[in-house]
Order: C-alpha cells, then structure tokens, then sequence
C-alpha cells in the first residue's frame, strides 16, 4: 500500500499528484485491474505494468498536473497495435488528479483495507466518489458507461496476510525489508527497546513486547509466525505459545536441524502431540537458494512463504477469477 501512503503525505504537503489506476484489463495484460501507481512531480510510487504503457500514463499525468486538471481522465491502450508490447490484450488507465478533498477517500480506503468484509468504491467522471457494500467475491475495477458519463467501480477489501515477525536482529532487519515489498501485513515485534534500527520499512508495524512470547495471544488467526530472537529460549517460549493456539497460517523458525531436533524434543515434552509438531518448519527458507547472508535468508524465507497455499490464494485470486496472468507482457 505505499502509494496509499505516498498519496496522503502529498496531500498533507500540498504537493501536486496523479493517481493511476488499471480501470479495467482485457487479454493477457502487465497488471490486473485495481492496480495502481502514484505519479508525483519528481518520481513515481507503485505500477500499472512497466514498458511504454507506464511512460505514457507518467506523460500524461504530468501533463495534468501542468495543466491543474481537477477532474478525472481514462486513457484506453491496446497493447500490441499502439504501444507495440508483446501483450495482446487492452487496458483503460483512470487518472485521477489528487487534491486536499481527497483526503477522505483515502483514509477510508485505508481504514477498509485493515478490516474486513469488501465495499465498492465508484469514481464518476465528475471526480465524485461513493461508497457502498459488496459481495467479498468483488474483485478489481470495472468501468460503467453511460454516454458520456462513466464510472469506475472498484472491490476494496484487505489482500494482505497477517505476519508476525519476533526478533530485530540482523536476519530479521532483512526479513522486515523485503516483506514490506510484498502482499503481508507486518507487525514486527521484539523484546528489546533498542533493538530496532532507526527507520522501519513502510507499512511495517513494530511492537516493543518485554513479554515476547505473550504477545502470541494477540496475533489474528490464519497469522504467518516467523521466529529468530535473540533467545533460543525465546524461540522455543513462542513457538510453544504459536503450536497451542493451532490457528496459525505457518510457523517458522530459523535454526539448523540439530535446533529442530532439539525444539522437537522440548516441545514434545511439553506436551504437544507428533502431528502437531510437524507443522514447525525449520530452518526456514526455500533450499534451493544457498547462503547464510541475511538477505539471502530473507529471499529464501519469503520465496517460501510466497508458495504458501494459504499465501498463493491471495496473490493468485484475481487470476482464478479472470484468467488471466501475472506479468503477462
């Protein structure tokens, strides 16, 4: 959700911005309708795809900032005649300059998105916008023409899985950085009130816990658990707490197989049953991506939360439903 962010803090500053969103997709296509990209006077934030399409949408913006525009744009593409990309299919872009009252909308759309349930968000071509419940299968934007007057129509409902990550060390510094970039929901959590670096990763929420393994009680279910504190016996204290609540998505815990041998035996004595154990995953991170480096393991670690079913099922939702495919183009 950066350009979210990106978005607020522009009108905070009363800086000029544009927002691009993909309005609606047809055929194999970069991007899948709903997504989005923040044009600022200097720079971008997020993407409607790459390539020439991308160049021109940024044109275009830039244009509309030029010119003051106030009210929103659709531009239409076919992919392969007017922009000669390899994609067969067409894309309409909706851009929308954004101004102080767009404050609102935003903070609504932030406040959806930490929820639960799915609402509809509609932008006439006057700029106007409403809000109204769906159905949770709403998915992406659609546009809605009637003469000369249109509306785009978007599903705004959470895509993100809750992860839980213990421990600020190094791996975890790595792990905070490039799960920030993905589609999970980060709250960061260590014991230690020094133990994180002076600036977070936007979008990540970090939680100083002196009671670390009691902070468990508090993850939603279907939660994500990394492991690696600083305390192998804080490592075990939370894994214990994660395997009694059951409702977890994943738990992992970064080690050797001589410190699984050893959690395992621990574990068992504490009494929990051998199917339950075998949902302990570690070490983590995808084998076949070598190195003890903390970014290494940071890849390897979110690559192999990215294959998750549970994971998957977001990322791959839009495609089920539509067919089609992810970084088509």
């Amino acid at each position: 959700m950066n350009w979210l962010a990106a978005a607020q803090e522009c009108i905070a500053a009363g800086d000029k911005a544009v927002l691009v969103t993909v309005a609606d997709a047809k055929g194999s296509t970069p991007r899948e309708s709903g997504a989005k990209m923040l044009v600022r006077e200097r720079d971008i934030v997020g993407s409607v795809g790459g390539g020439q399409l991308e160049l021109l949408a940024i044109d275009e913006a830039r244009r509309m900032m030029a010119d003051k525009a106030t009210r929103p744009g659709l531009m239409r593409y076919s992919l392969g005649p007017d922009l000669g990309q390899c994609c067969g299919g067409a894309v309409r872009l909706l851009l929308e300059p954004l101004t102080k009252i767009d404050r609102r909308w935003l903070t609504q759309w932030q406040s959806q998105v930490a929820g639960d349930g799915t609402r509809l968000l509609s932008t006439g071509s006057d700029g106007a916008k409403s809000w109204v419940d769906a159905d949770d299968n709403a998915d992406g934007a659609r546009i809605v023409e009637d003469g000369k007057r249109w509306q785009v129509i978007e599903a705004v409902r959470r895509r993100s899985r809750p992860l839980w990550l213990f421990g600020a060390g190094h791996v975890g510094r790595a792990l905070a950085k490039v799960l920030a970039e993905l589609s999970f929901e980060v709250v960061w959590l260590d014991s230690r009130f020094d133990g994180f670096p002076a600036e977070i990763p936007s979008g990540v929420g970090h939680v100083v816990a002196p009671r670390l393994a009691e902070a468990v009680e508090k993850a939603p279910a279907g939660t994500l658990f990394l492991v690696l504190t600083h305390s192998h016996q804080l490592d075990l204290d939370i894994c214990d707490r994660v395997l009694r609540r059951g409702d977890f998505a994943f738990l992992g815990l970064i080690g050797s197989a001589t410190k699984k041998a050893r959690f395992l035996s621990a574990l068992k004595g504490r009494g929990h049953a051998p199917a339950t154990l075998e949902r302990l995953v570690c070490p983590i991170g995808l084998a076949q991506i070598p190195g003890k480096q903390p970014m290494a393991i940071a890849v390897a670690t979110a690559a192999q939360l990215l294959a998750l079913p549970a994971v998957r099922e977001i990322a791959m939702e839009h495609e089920q439903s539509t067919g089609k495919q992810r970084g088509a183009g």
